[in-house]
Protein backbone atom coordinates (compact mmCIF):
# COMPACT_ATOMS: atom_id res chain seq x y z
CA UNK A 1 0.00 0.00 0.00
CA UNK A 2 2.49 2.44 0.73
CA UNK A 3 4.62 1.52 -2.43
CA UNK A 4 1.33 2.30 -4.27
CA UNK A 5 0.74 6.09 -2.92
CA UNK A 6 3.69 7.51 -4.73
CA UNK A 7 2.29 6.41 -7.96
CA UNK A 8 -0.76 7.68 -7.30
CA UNK A 9 0.39 10.85 -6.54
CA UNK A 10 2.34 10.80 -9.59
CA UNK A 11 -0.97 9.59 -11.87
CA UNK A 12 -2.88 12.80 -10.20
CA UNK A 13 -0.15 14.98 -11.12
CA UNK A 14 0.00 13.87 -14.84
CA UNK A 15 -3.86 14.02 -15.17
CA UNK A 16 -3.95 17.22 -13.59
CA UNK A 17 -1.19 18.49 -15.97
CA UNK A 18 -2.70 16.99 -18.88
CA UNK A 19 -6.02 18.70 -18.31
CA UNK A 20 -4.22 22.17 -17.98
CA UNK A 21 -2.36 21.45 -21.47
CA UNK A 22 -5.50 20.49 -23.04
CA UNK A 23 -7.63 23.49 -21.34
CA UNK A 24 -4.86 25.89 -22.94
CA UNK A 25 -5.19 24.57 -26.28
CA UNK A 26 -8.76 25.17 -26.56
CA UNK A 27 -8.32 28.41 -24.75
CA UNK A 28 -5.58 29.17 -28.07
CA UNK A 29 -8.08 27.78 -30.63
CA UNK A 30 -10.96 29.49 -29.46
CA UNK A 31 -8.50 33.06 -29.25
CA UNK A 32 -7.45 32.14 -33.00
CA UNK A 33 -11.00 31.37 -34.45
CA UNK A 34 -12.58 34.37 -32.76
CA UNK A 35 -9.38 37.03 -34.40
CA UNK A 36 -10.15 35.13 -37.97
CA UNK A 37 -13.63 35.79 -37.25
CA UNK A 38 -12.73 39.83 -36.31
CA UNK A 39 -10.36 39.63 -39.81
CA UNK A 40 -13.03 38.31 -41.95
CA UNK A 41 -15.62 40.77 -40.56
CA UNK A 42 -12.76 43.94 -40.65
CA UNK A 43 -13.23 44.14 -36.56
CA UNK A 44 -10.85 44.44 -33.85
CA UNK A 45 -10.43 41.56 -31.58
CA UNK A 46 -8.72 41.57 -28.02
CA UNK A 47 -8.35 38.14 -25.60
CA UNK A 48 -8.41 40.26 -22.60
CA UNK A 49 -10.17 44.35 -21.82
CA UNK A 50 -9.97 45.89 -18.78
CA UNK A 51 -13.68 47.88 -19.64
CA UNK A 52 -15.36 47.28 -22.82
CA UNK A 53 -17.65 49.63 -22.57
CA UNK A 54 -15.86 52.57 -20.67
CA UNK A 55 -17.60 53.48 -17.49
CA UNK A 56 -21.41 52.18 -18.66
CA UNK A 57 -23.47 50.85 -15.48
CA UNK A 58 -23.62 46.78 -16.34
CA UNK A 59 -26.91 45.20 -14.88
CA UNK A 60 -27.01 44.14 -11.67
CA UNK A 61 -26.62 40.29 -12.36
CA UNK A 62 -23.42 40.96 -14.15
CA UNK A 63 -22.09 43.03 -10.52
CA UNK A 64 -19.43 41.29 -8.74
CA UNK A 65 -15.67 41.93 -8.03
CA UNK A 66 -12.92 42.15 -10.11
CA UNK A 67 -14.95 41.28 -13.03
CA UNK A 68 -12.91 39.67 -16.25
CA UNK A 69 -13.95 40.54 -19.80
CA UNK A 70 -12.49 38.47 -22.47
CA UNK A 71 -12.97 38.26 -26.06
CA UNK A 72 -13.89 41.60 -26.87
CA UNK A 73 -14.71 42.27 -30.22
CA UNK A 74 -15.30 45.90 -31.68
CA UNK A 75 -16.48 46.69 -35.64
CA UNK A 76 -19.35 48.24 -37.27
CA UNK A 77 -22.80 46.42 -37.84
CA UNK A 78 -25.74 47.37 -39.99
CA UNK A 79 -24.27 51.42 -39.49
CA UNK A 80 -23.88 51.21 -35.91
CA UNK A 81 -20.79 50.65 -33.99
CA UNK A 82 -21.12 47.21 -31.77
CA UNK A 83 -19.10 45.58 -29.20
CA UNK A 84 -19.35 41.75 -28.14
CA UNK A 85 -17.49 40.13 -25.05
CA UNK A 86 -17.51 38.02 -22.23
CA UNK A 87 -17.95 38.70 -18.96
CA UNK A 88 -17.58 36.52 -15.62
CA UNK A 89 -18.06 38.33 -12.55
CA UNK A 90 -16.71 36.72 -9.39
CA UNK A 91 -18.66 35.93 -6.78
CA UNK A 92 -20.23 39.46 -4.39
CA UNK A 93 -18.58 37.69 -0.89
CA UNK A 94 -15.41 36.06 -0.38
CA UNK A 95 -14.68 32.58 0.41
CA UNK A 96 -18.47 32.16 -1.83
CA UNK A 97 -19.00 28.64 -3.09
CA UNK A 98 -21.16 30.46 -5.57
CA UNK A 99 -20.22 28.86 -9.18
CA UNK A 100 -18.98 31.70 -11.65
CA UNK A 101 -21.32 32.46 -14.49
CA UNK A 102 -19.88 33.49 -17.99
CA UNK A 103 -22.58 36.38 -19.81
CA UNK A 104 -22.33 36.86 -23.62
CA UNK A 105 -23.04 40.77 -23.48
CA UNK A 106 -23.87 42.88 -26.72
CA UNK A 107 -23.61 46.22 -26.88
CA UNK A 108 -24.51 49.05 -29.47
CA UNK A 109 -23.63 52.60 -29.42
CA UNK A 110 -26.24 54.99 -29.14
CA UNK A 111 -26.75 58.40 -30.36
CA UNK A 112 -27.24 59.45 -26.57
CA UNK A 113 -24.46 60.00 -24.24
CA UNK A 114 -26.32 60.35 -20.37
CA UNK A 115 -28.70 57.05 -21.12
CA UNK A 116 -30.39 55.32 -18.24
CA UNK A 117 -32.95 52.41 -18.45
CA UNK A 118 -33.63 48.84 -18.39
CA UNK A 119 -36.21 46.66 -19.81
CA UNK A 120 -36.93 43.06 -19.16
CA UNK A 121 -39.82 41.37 -20.02
CA UNK A 122 -41.72 39.91 -17.37
CA UNK A 123 -41.38 35.60 -17.47
CA UNK A 124 -44.75 34.73 -16.38
CA UNK A 125 -47.76 33.76 -17.83
CA UNK A 126 -49.92 36.33 -18.02
CA UNK A 127 -47.39 39.13 -19.04
CA UNK A 128 -47.27 36.73 -22.37
CA UNK A 129 -50.51 37.08 -23.36
CA UNK A 130 -51.55 41.17 -22.06
CA UNK A 131 -51.55 43.52 -24.34
CA UNK A 132 -50.35 46.30 -21.46
CA UNK A 133 -46.95 47.37 -21.70
CA UNK A 134 -46.90 47.99 -18.05
CA UNK A 135 -47.68 44.73 -16.95
CA UNK A 136 -45.64 42.68 -19.96
CA UNK A 137 -42.19 44.69 -18.71
CA UNK A 138 -40.08 45.47 -16.05
CA UNK A 139 -38.88 48.73 -15.73
CA UNK A 140 -36.41 50.60 -14.33
CA UNK A 141 -33.89 53.63 -14.42
CA UNK A 142 -34.29 57.57 -15.07
CA UNK A 143 -37.83 58.70 -15.72
CA UNK A 144 -36.75 61.86 -18.12
CA UNK A 145 -35.03 59.40 -20.99
CA UNK A 146 -37.49 56.19 -20.18
CA UNK A 147 -41.03 58.61 -20.79
CA UNK A 148 -39.15 59.60 -23.79
CA UNK A 149 -38.02 57.00 -25.42
CA UNK A 150 -41.11 53.95 -24.46
CA UNK A 151 -43.87 55.93 -26.67
CA UNK A 152 -46.73 54.73 -28.01
CA UNK A 153 -44.48 53.44 -31.25
CA UNK A 154 -42.02 52.12 -29.21
CA UNK A 155 -43.82 50.18 -26.43
CA UNK A 156 -45.78 48.32 -29.12
CA UNK A 157 -43.21 47.14 -31.04
CA UNK A 158 -41.75 45.63 -28.34
CA UNK A 159 -45.06 43.90 -27.28
CA UNK A 160 -45.33 42.58 -30.53
CA UNK A 161 -41.52 41.44 -31.10
CA UNK A 162 -41.13 38.11 -30.06
CA UNK A 163 -37.03 38.60 -29.84
CA UNK A 164 -38.06 41.08 -26.44
CA UNK A 165 -39.00 37.34 -24.45
CA UNK A 166 -35.49 36.31 -25.57
CA UNK A 167 -33.46 39.75 -25.09
CA UNK A 168 -33.51 42.26 -21.73
CA UNK A 169 -31.89 45.73 -22.36
CA UNK A 170 -30.16 48.11 -20.94
CA UNK A 171 -29.41 51.66 -22.29
CA UNK A 172 -26.80 53.31 -20.45
CA UNK A 173 -24.68 56.38 -20.58
CA UNK A 174 -23.90 56.02 -25.11
CA UNK A 175 -24.86 51.86 -24.94
CA UNK A 176 -27.68 50.39 -25.63
CA UNK A 177 -26.69 46.23 -24.25
CA UNK A 178 -28.10 43.02 -23.79
CA UNK A 179 -26.65 39.67 -22.23
CA UNK A 180 -27.39 36.26 -21.81
CA UNK A 181 -25.59 33.22 -19.56
CA UNK A 182 -23.35 31.81 -22.74
CA UNK A 183 -20.21 31.68 -24.11
CA UNK A 184 -20.10 34.58 -26.50
CA UNK A 185 -20.27 33.20 -30.70
CA UNK A 186 -19.89 35.65 -33.08
CA UNK A 187 -22.53 34.83 -35.50
CA UNK A 188 -25.55 33.87 -32.77
CA UNK A 189 -24.22 37.72 -31.18
CA UNK A 190 -25.04 39.67 -34.29
CA UNK A 191 -28.19 38.51 -33.96
CA UNK A 192 -28.67 40.16 -30.74
CA UNK A 193 -27.07 43.43 -32.06
CA UNK A 194 -29.93 43.77 -34.82
CA UNK A 195 -32.55 43.45 -32.19
CA UNK A 196 -30.84 45.82 -30.47
CA UNK A 197 -30.38 48.44 -33.48
CA UNK A 198 -34.00 48.01 -34.82
CA UNK A 199 -35.09 49.29 -31.09
CA UNK A 200 -32.62 52.25 -31.52
CA UNK A 201 -34.25 53.15 -34.88
CA UNK A 202 -37.52 53.24 -33.08
CA UNK A 203 -36.46 55.47 -30.14
CA UNK A 204 -37.99 58.62 -31.07
CA UNK A 205 -35.22 61.10 -32.28
CA UNK A 206 -35.93 63.88 -29.39
CA UNK A 207 -35.04 61.23 -27.38
CA UNK A 208 -31.64 61.07 -27.76
CA UNK A 209 -31.77 65.25 -27.85
CA UNK A 210 -32.22 65.44 -24.74
CA UNK A 211 -29.67 62.96 -23.28
CA UNK A 212 -26.91 64.08 -25.06
CA UNK A 213 -23.53 66.16 -24.17
CA UNK A 214 -23.83 69.12 -23.16
CA UNK A 215 -27.81 68.96 -23.05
Amino acid sequence: MEGALPVLALVVVVMTAGAVAVSAHFRKERVVELRSWARAQGWNYAEHHPAPLGDAALPRPLGGRSPRFRHVLDGRHGGHQVTFFEHTPRPTARGSDEAPHTYRVVAVRTPGTDTDLEIRRRDDAAADATTDFARAFQVSGGDGFARAALDRETTQWLLSDPRSRSFPVRFTGEHVLTWAVMRLDPDRALTAADYLIDLIDRVPAQAWGTHTTGS
